[in-house]
This record gives C-alpha cells, structure tokens and sequence, in this order.
C-alpha cells in the first residue's frame, strides 16, 4: 500500500515538473495566490521595517510613511478582490466600519488635527496607522483556512528571530542594537511592547500545538514554543504575564472539556521549561513582577490605590478620569492623549514626567476618539471573542482565538504601538472568518 502510494507521489511530481506553464496558469495562480503574497509583504514589511528602525537605518517617521502607502494599496486590493469574488457577509466588517467612521470625526474635532492624522511625535498612530490596521484585518478575514496558518506561520517565524535576537540583546554584545542595554526588545522600541508582540506570537505556535495531530509538525510547534516562551519571559513585561496567566486558564478549561488531557500537560510542560531555562540564564524577573502586581492588585480591591502601583499606571489613570467628560462624546483627537492630559509636565515621585498614553488601550481610545468608537471597539472584540470561542469547541481548533484573548488582557496595562498593532489586527481578521461562519 505504501509502495502505491509512493509511486503515485512520483508519477504526479512528474507531471507537474513537465506541465507547461500557460497565461491561464499564471493567471488562477495570482487570483488564487495573490491575497496570500500580498499580506506576507505586508508582515515582511512590519518586520524588515522595525528592524531598520532599530539599527537606526530607518527613521521612525519614513517607517509609519510606509504604512499610509501600503493602506491605500490595501483599499486597492479589497475592492479587487470584492469584484472578483461573492462577498461573504461578516459582522466584524460592520464594527470596522463604525470604527472608522467614528475615528474620523474625533480627527475632525482633535486638539491638533494634523497628529490626529499623522500620529504623536514617536508614535506615528493617527489616523492613518488605524485605517491600515483595520484595511489589514479585512484582507486577512478574505483567506481560506489553509492560507491562514501559512500566515501564521510567517508571524510565528519573524517571532522567532526576534526572540533570539532579544535574547542576544540580553547580554549586551556590541554588535546587537539595543536602546533599553540589559533588557530584552527585540526589534521593538520597548520591552513591554515586545512583551506583547511575544503574547502574540507564542498564544499562535502554542495553539498550533494543541491543535496538530502530525509528530514531526508538533515537535516544530514545540521548539518554537520554548523560544517565544523564553522571549516573553525576558522581556520583564508583567502585562505580558498577565495575559499568558489568562490564556493557560482557557487552555486549561479547554483541554479539560475536550479531554487533551496530554496536550495540557505538554503545554505546561513547554512553559515550565522555558522557565527554567530562562530562570537559569538569569535573565528574567518575570515572577518576581508577577508577585508584585499580584499584592498591588489585592490592595486596589481593599481600597488602597497608591500612585506606584503598575510602574506608576495608577497615577495616570486617576489623573485621566478627570478629563474624560470633556471629551466623552467626540474624543480629543486621535493620539492627542499628550495635549488632552496636559501639555506641562507632571510631579510624579521620580521627577517631572509627561504623558501621551493612557497605558490601557481601552482608557485610551476613550479619551481620544469618545465612547462611541470604543462602544464600537468593545463590539467587535465581544463579536469575535463570542463567536471564535465557541468555534474552538465546536471545530477543535484553538490556535486562533488564543493571540486575541492574550492581547486583549495585556491590553488593560499597555499601549498599542505600530510595530505591533498591524499583527493583532491580521489575527482579528483571521479569527473573525472562520469564527463567524454559519453555522
């Protein structure tokens, strides 16, 4: 049977190898293909991007530029594909374009419109930034499944090279760029956004794992793991814990209830070692943060809401509530937090301190683009969190809703940023296909 099988293996290569290749075929390949190639350039692009960005190759405003390029070629493809192909109804389209609509009016009303568009100074998330992500998640919700773990697997890949890169990054070797010297980023500005683009990028190759039945790809799944899961650990980033905290709880009900007793125990066993590894090269205080975050936590629930808790988050948010009225309905403007909390600098306990984020992704939308865009935010998240779960149990495929529930729970504590923000939002648009399919 398997000499049959063999044979027939070699008599298709063959002919594959002799086919000529025509206009038609060329042609049903772009149709078939281009969609797939086209969002590899885009994360090709996020990647090579951030990386010249570290090594100083690349200012930080011509890498935000590359975005409003690619945005407008985006719109370009989708109408594209929307003529060649039946559009299949998709609620989550419906929230973006509330987002969007709404995103615009709080540009037209910002503080200063043309950050609104263009972004904050080092930032660069305005308008334009958001209306690439969201075109993103669009074109990623249009691929069939089989294209959407290749893309996975290309997000996985550029998570792996930035993990043994942060690692490297960890012992401060004079040919590896590093802007934070003893902490690991990667190819992010910042260890706690790399922290998040490693919740990202672990929640994927560790939902890959769970769900593959194929030896040889579970052990791929495995190495890539560890590696990501070392990434997360040194980057210190107590959010990025918070959210694996949240994700290994939904594979823990998950494996129970559908009795993969095996894959919980190696999911945890992956963890452990990686946490052991990490704990024995020294280069993580991941639990020691967690610790701390869980006391500071118990004392906001008695009542006790020092400034200092959350590396200082706490004094940002109790000076944010106050403003929030002001700007309720139409927002101060797209990353106008900076002009909306106050241009002067503030007394914290280390110095004069100014702020142009909320540190909570919720509060932030809130305060810059008004309670409309985030009821409208709120909804796409409940639509495809709702929906991407129940398809988990219903088709056994847990790899896709994992990145989103990580990121939203780190998301109370962080920023979004554009090194990884477009990430998360091909993984909205990847869940949101498949979760929402009739049933």
């Amino acid at each position: 049977m398997e000499e049959i099988k063999e044979e027939n293996k070699r008599k298709s290569f063959k002919e594959i190898w002799n086919k000529k290749i025509t206009k038609e075929d060329i042609k049903n390949f772009f149709f078939s293909k281009g969609l797939l190639i086209y969002l590899i350039i885009n994360i090709s692009y996020i990647f090579a991007g951030s990386y010249l960005r570290t090594i100083n190759e690349l200012f930080f405003s011509d890498y935000s530029r590359g975005y409003i390029f690619l945005m407008f070629i985006n719109v370009i493809v989708i109408i594209i594909h929307l003529i060649k192909n039946k559009y299949e109804k998709n609620g989550a389209h419906i929230c973006v374009l509330f987002i969007f609509v709404f995103a615009l009016i709080a540009t037209m009303f910002a503080r200063i419109q043309r950050v609104a568009l263009l972004g904050f100074q080092d930032r660069y998330e305005g308008l334009f930034s958001i209306a690439y992500y969201l075109t993103l998640m669009i074109l990623s919700s249009f691929l069939d499944k089989k294209h959407k773990k290749i893309i996975v697997n290309c997000i996985i890949f550029t998570g792996v090279i930035q993990a043994v890169y942060a690692l490297l990054q960890t012992y401060k070797l004079p040919w590896i760029s590093n802007s934070h010297p003893g902490a690991a980023q990667g190819f992010i500005t910042n260890p706690n956004f790399f922290g998040t683009f490693m919740v990202l990028c672990s929640c994927f190759s560790i939902g890959l794992f769970i769900d593959e039945e194929k030896i040889s790809r579970k052990i791929i799944y495995i190495f890539t793991s560890v590696i990501l899961m070392i990434g997360l650990l040194i980057s210190n980033t107590a959010s990025a814990g918070v959210a694996l905290v949240f994700v290994l709880i939904y594979i823990l009900v998950y494996c129970i209830k559908k009795k993969k007793i095996a894959k919980l125990i190696a999911t945890i066993a992956i963890i452990s070692i990686s946490t052991i590894i990490t704990l024995n090269l020294g280069k993580t205080n991941m639990l020691k943060d967690l610790t701390q975050t869980a006391k500071e936590a118990t004392e906001v629930a008695k009542g006790n809401a020092d400034d200092k808790f959350g590396s200082s988050r706490m004094f940002i948010w109790k000076n944010t509530l106050p403003i929030i009225p002001k700007y309720l309905l139409h927002g101060a403007g797209i990353d106008n937090f900076y002009f909306a909390f106050g241009e002067e600098p503030l007394q914290t306990d280390d110095g004069k301190t100014i702020f142009d984020k909320a540190h909570n992704e919720y509060l932030q939308t809130l305060v810059t683009q008004g309670i409309f865009s985030l009821i409208s935010y709120l909804a796409l998240y409940a639509l495809i969190l709702k929906k991407g779960i129940k398809y988990s149990f219903k088709e056994n495929e847990i790899y896709l809703i994992l990145p989103i529930i990580g990121y939203l729970t780190q998301a109370f504590f962080n920023i979004s940023v554009i090194e990884v923000a477009p990430i998360f939002y091909i993984s909205i648009g990847l869940c949101s296909s498949i979760a929402l399919k009739k049933e």
